[in-house]
C-alpha cells in the first residue's frame, strides 16, 4: 500500500512538472527552435538586430569620443550632439515600431493560428520582455533618455541663442548709454528711448506668443499623460481578464511600457514645460515693467525737450538779434573807417589822382569782402549757439566748392585775373580805358567783370578773364595830340611862329594854365599830305583833361590862322557839265 502510494506521488510529481514545463517554459532558447519559426518572423527579427547594429555604430561614432570635437565651440558641439541624437531616436522608435506594430501582433496571431506553437512562441517573447537585451521595456527607457537628452540640448541651444542676442543687446545698450553719458541731446536720448520701447514691445510680443505656445503645449502634455493613464488601466484590466499566457504578457508588457513612458518620459516633459512657463510669465512681467519704465522716461524727456525747445526758440531769438546788432555795427564800423580813410587820402595831396581811383577801387572790394566774412562768421556763431552742428554744411560746402572749381573754371579765372587787375593798377574807376575795340569811362570793378561806359551811353561789361589787352587813356597823366594842315601855298616859318604863339598864349591864360602840366610845344612840320603840309602841336594834360585841350587849341588855332590869312586847305570838288553837239 505504501509502494501504491509512492508510486503515484511519484507520477503525480512528474505529471506536475511536465504541466508546469508545458505552462511554463523555461527562458533558455534551444538551437532547434530556430528551425520552427516561420520566415516572417525572421526577417522581422534579423531586422530588429540590423537596426540594433546601427544604433551600435552610432554610438561607436558618437561625437565626444573624436579629438576635433573638442575645437567646435559650445553651441556647435550643442548642435552635433543633437543631431546625432536624433539620429539614434530615429533608429530607436524604428526598432520599437517594429516590436509593437509587427511583431508582437504577429507572435499572438500565430499562438492564436498555431497553438501547438506557443511554447516555442512565449519562449521568443521572453526574449523581447523582461530585462533581456531585445526588451521593449529596456528599447522604451532609452527612448526616453535619448528624447529628454534630445529635449535638453535643444533648451541649451536656445538659451545660448537667446544669451548671445541678450550679450549682444546688453554690449549695444551699453554703448548707447555711454552715448548718453556723453552729453546726448534729448531728441537723441528719446529717440534711443522710443527704440527700446520698441524692442521691449517686440520681445513682449515674442514672449507672450512663447508663452501660448507653451501653455498649449503643457495642455498636450496633460491630456497626453491622461490617455497614458487611461491606456495603462485598459491595459491592466485586459491582463486581469485575459486567460491566455502570451496575450497576458503582451498586455503587461505594454502597461510596463506605457508607464516608463509616462514616469521617465512625459511627465518629466510636463515638468520642464512648466519650468519654461515660469520663466516666460516672469520675461513676460519684466518687458511690461520695462514698457512701462520706458513710457515714463519718454513723457519725462518730451517735457523736458518741451521746455529745451521753449529755452531754445527764447535763447535763439537773442543770439539773432545781438547777432544782427554786431554785423551792422561791424559793417557800419568798417564803412565809417572805409570813408574816414578815402577822405583823408582825398584831402592829401601827395597822392595823385589815379592812385586815389585805385584805392577807391580797393575799398570797395574789400569793404565787400569783409561784409560776406562778417555775415559768414556771424552765422556760424549762431549755429554754434544754438546748439546746431554746422560741421555738415562745411563739408557740403567744401563739396560744392570743388563742384563749382570743376564746372566753373572760367568764374574762377575771371576772378584771379580781377585780382591781378586790382593789384597791378591796370586801371581804376573813373579811368577812360579802351578794352576789346569798345572805349569807355570805367563805372564799376569787381573780382569777376568790369563795366566801362562809352561817349554814347553804351554801358560794356567785361569778364576779367577775357581781358588780353587794356589801353588806359587817363594813366597818370595824359596828352593833347593836335594836328592841323595848312596849304602848300603858306610859308612854314610863319605857321610855326603862329602855332607857337597859340602855344604861349594858352599857357599864359589862367582858365587852361591848371589844365597844362608843361608848357605846350610846338613840333614843326610833321608829315606831307595830298594836299596840305601837316603841323603837331603836344600838351602834357593830367588825366582826362587832354581833350578840352585839343578842343581849346583848335578853337584858336582857327582863330589866328584866319588873322594871319593862312589857309587850311579842304577838299574841292569840280563838276563839269558835258553838252552834247548836234
Amino acid at each position: 500500500m505504501k509502494k501504491q502510494n509512492v508510486s503515484f506521488l511519484f507520477f503525480l510529481v512528474i505529471g506536475c512538472l511536465l504541466m508546469v514545463s508545458y505552462t511554463y517554459p523555461q527562458e533558455q532558447v534551444p538551437g532547434e527552435e530556430k528551425d520552427w519559426r516561420p520566415a516572417e518572423l525572421r526577417e522581422m527579427e534579423t531586422k530588429f538586430m540590423e537596426l540594433s547594429a546601427q544604433v551600435s555604430t552610432l554610438d561607436t561614432y558618437a561625437p565626444e569620443k573624436f579629438p576635433d570635437f573638442q575645437d567646435l565651440e559650445q553651441i556647435n558641439k550643442l548642435v552635433e550632439k543633437l543631431d546625432f541624437n536624433q539620429r539614434k531616436f530615429e533608429l530607436l522608435i524604428q526598432q520599437y515600431n517594429l516590436l509593437e506594430d509587427k511583431l508582437f501582433p504577429f507572435i499572438l496571431k500565430l499562438s492564436q493560428e498555431q497553438p501547438g506553437l506557443k511554447s516555442q512562441l512565449y519562449t521568443t517573447l521572453i526574449e523581447y520582455t523582461g530585462k533581456r537585451e531585445k526588451s521593449i521595456l529596456l528599447l522604451q527607457e532609452r527612448i526616453n533618455t535619448v528624447a529628454l537628452q534630445m529635449e535638453r540640448l535643444k533648451n541649451q541651444i536656445e538659451r545660448l541663442q537667446t544669451t548671445a542676442r541678450e550679450k549682444e543687446l546688453a554690449e549695444e545698450t551699453k554703448k548707447k548709454s555711454d552715448l548718453r553719458k556723453q552729453d546726448m541731446d534729448i531728441s537723441s536720448r528719446l529717440h534711443q528711448l522710443e527704440e527700446d520701447r520698441e524692442y521691449y514691445t517686440a520681445k513682449l510680443a515674442e514672449e507672450e506668443e512663447k508663452l501660448t505656445g507653451l501653455t498649449e503645449q503643457k495642455k498636450e502634455r496633460i491630456a497626453k499623460i491622461e490617455e497614458k493613464r487611461e491606456e495603462i488601466i485598459q491595459l491592466n484590466r485586459k491582463v486581469k481578464a485575459t486567460r491566455d499566457q502570451i496575450e497576458r504578457l503582451i498586455h503587461q508588457t505594454f502597461a510596463q511600457v506605457r508607464e516608463i513612458r509616462l514616469n521617465q518620459l512625459e511627465i518629466p516633459l510636463l515638468n520642464t514645460v512648466k519650468t519654461f512657463i515660469y520663466l516666460s510669465e516672469t520675461a513676460v512681467s519684466t518687458s511690461k515693467e520695462q514698457i512701462q519704465n520706458t513710457d515714463k522716461d519718454i513723457e519725462s524727456l518730451k517735457d523736458q525737450r518741451t521746455k529745451e525747445i521753449i529755452n531754445k526758440v527764447v535763447k535763439s531769438a537773442v543770439v539773432i538779434a545781438i547777432a544782427l546788432f554786431v554785423i551792422f555795427l561791424l559793417v557800419g564800423i568798417s564803412k565809417k573807417i572805409s570813408k574816414k580813410a578815402l577822405a583823408k587820402m582825398e584831402e592829401s595831396e601827395k597822392i595823385d589822382s589815379h592812385r586815389k581811383q585805385r584805392y577807391q577801387t580797393l575799398s570797395s572790394v574789400i569793404l565787400s569782402f569783409i561784409k560776406i566774412l562778417v555775415w559768414i562768421l556771424g552765422v556760424l556763431w549762431v549755429l554754434g549757439e544754438v546748439e546746431i552742428d554746422y560741421a555738415p554744411f562745411l563739408v557740403a560746402a567744401g563739396g560744392i566748392s570743388l563742384a563749382i572749381g570743376f564746372g566753373a573754371q572760367s568764374l574762377v579765372k575771371d576772378m584771379v585775373s580781377g585780382f591781378f587787375i586790382l593789384m597791378e593798377e591796370q586801371f581804376a574807376l573813373g579811368d577812360f580805358v579802351e578794352i576789346g575795340g569798345e572805349s569807355g569811362t570805367v563805372e564799376k570793378i569787381s573780382l569777376r567783370t568790369i563795366k566801362f561806359r562809352s561817349l554814347n551811353g553804351t554801358l560794356h561789361t567785361v569778364p576779367n578773364g577775357s581781358i588780353s589787352t587794356v589801353s588806359n587813356y587817363t594813366y597818370q597823366w595824359s596828352r593833347a595830340v593836335v594836328k592841323v594842315g595848312v596849304s602848300y601855298d603858306d610859308d612854314p616859318h610863319k605857321v610855326l611862329s603862329v602855332l607857337k604863339t597859340v602855344c604861349q598864349q594858352i599857357a599864359e591864360d589862367p582858365e587852361w594854365k591848371e589844365l597844362l602840366m608843361d608848357e605846350p610845344t610846338a613840333q614843326g612840320i610833321l608829315s606831307f599830305g595830298d594836299s596840305c603840309i601837316n603841323f603837331r602841336v603836344l600838351a602834357k594834360t593830367p588825366p582826362g583833361m587832354q581833350w578840352a585841350v585839343e578842343r581849346e587849341f583848335h578853337i584858336r588855332i582857327k582863330k589866328a590862322f584866319d588873322q594871319e590869312g593862312i589857309e587850311i586847305p579842304y577838299n574841292i570838288v569840280n563838276v563839269l557839265e558835258r553838252k552834247e553837239t548836234k
